[in-house]
């Protein structure tokens, strides 16, 4: 089980905590075939497959991890077929929101981030809330305004853009340069929510190289800030860890990845009663 730090549970009750909800988050959920979302290796082995040439140089450079590249060069051969085929893997097979959504939901942060492309999550907080969620993209307009929230009001920001608008997705190498350049305003906006809010990040990794720049000016510009957090399962270095704490300012949080991750989930639900606890302590003390 995880033990969840003090500051954290009290950022959370004070809602001044975001969630980062990587794909992780969404490989439990299954459709009505027994189906569960691909991970990003698996839907780049499916895109090749897809391909009618150069499979042999694709699969060498997936095979190094450079997994940009590889979707970059997949994007190219397909054309005109890379839209459907997008859709066939993250839109049609119509996955469900699964227990850990329901946890995350339940610890009700003003604002959850997450770069997956699937509408599992945003299906069910809309459906929980009378449509009070708001779900915006990297590239709205009025995202300050939606960052700033309300008493009513929930946000979910897809920082990659969302299966509804394919074209649109932050999938290449080349879509994350065209997003730094066209889309600066955004990072300030991250920026700022990194500096000013507690990240909790569930269910995914460091390689997603936004991320990684936005952490590392973080730790790099603020040595003395509070850390953010990651829950963390497999093996890790003593090395590695000390890596990831001083580069990003991030704290491990390890559990067991057996079961279906169900350690995650169990840990999850103790976070809940700890940080409605909280809630019900602050309201008698009005130290919000």
């Amino acid at each position: 089980m995880i033990t969840w730090p003090e500051d954290l549970i009290s950022s959370i009750a004070r809602r001044k905590a975001i969630f980062f909800l990587g794909a992780g988050t969404s490989m439990n959920s299954i459709n009505a075939k027994g189906q569960r979302p691909p991970s990003w290796r698996d839907f780049l082995e499916s895109g090749i497959e897809r391909c009618q040439s150069n499979k042999s140089e694709m699969s060498k450079i997936l095979r190094s991890g450079d997994y940009l590249t590889c979707c970059q060069i997949i994007k190219y051969k397909l054309a005109h077929d890379w839209v459907p085929f997008v859709e066939e893997k993250f839109l049609q097979p119509m996955f469900k929101h699964n227990k850990t959504h329901e946890l995350i939901f339940k610890l009700d942060s003003p604002i959850v981030l997450t770069p997956n492309f699937d509408k599992i999550y945003d299906n069910y907080a809309v459906s929980q809330t009378s449509n009070l969620i708001k779900i915006k993209k990297y590239h709205d307009d009025d995202l300050a305004r939606s960052l700033r929230g309300g008493e009513k009001q929930r946000l979910i920001l897809k920082i990659h853009g969302c299966i509804d608008t394919p074209d649109r997705l932050v999938f290449t190498r080349e879509d994350y340069a065209d997003i730094r350049n066209k889309f600066a305003n955004f990072y300030r906006a991250m920026d700022a929510l990194v500096l000013t809010h507690t990240f909790l990040f569930i269910g995914c990794g460091m390689n997603d190289p936004d991320l990684s720049l936005i952490l590392e000016q973080y730790a790099r510009s603020f040595g003395s800030a509070p850390p953010h957090y990651i829950t963390f399962s497999g093996k890790v270095t003593e090395e590695y860890k000390n890596m990831i704490e001083k580069n990003y300012n991030l704290r491990l949080l390890k559990y067991s990845s057996n079961d279906d991750h169900k350690e995650l989930q169990d840990s999850l639900e103790s976070l809940v009663k700890a940080v409605n606890s909280k809630r019900d302590d602050l309201s008698t003390s009005q130290l919000w």
